[in-house]
């Protein structure tokens, strides 16, 4: 029996972008990636924030098989945060168009 992989999600809202628009694409994504994986957490953060991707890095990461986020990292620290995570750990990025 093939094992269920552990995931987060992390969603970045887009500035024209309803608090309701951002949660049903969230929840979209769940609906379809609950059926093969476990999802530990979902982080949201407003535009020009990173409060809860820090979060997310900061948690128990080494639980965690795939990070789905809904658009690549734009801040350049947050990058190299994640790109030192990726050469230690054994999570990878994929993002809400990978989704099966």
């Amino acid at each position: 029996m093939k094992q269920v992989a552990n995931v987060v999600i992390y969603y970045k809202k887009e500035r024209d972008e309803s608090t309701e628009q951002a949660v049903h694409r969230v929840n979209s994504l769940i609906q379809q990636l609950e059926i093969h994986h476990a999802i530990k957490g979902v982080f949201m953060d407003l535009p020009n924030e990173s409060t809860e991707l820090m979060e997310l890095l900061n948690s128990p990461i080494y639980e965690i098989d795939y990070i789905y986020m809904n658009k690549e990292v734009e801040d350049e620290f947050d990058r190299q945060l994640i790109s030192q995570l990726l050469n230690r750990e054994k999570f990878e990025i994929r993002y809400f168009s990978e989704a099966q």
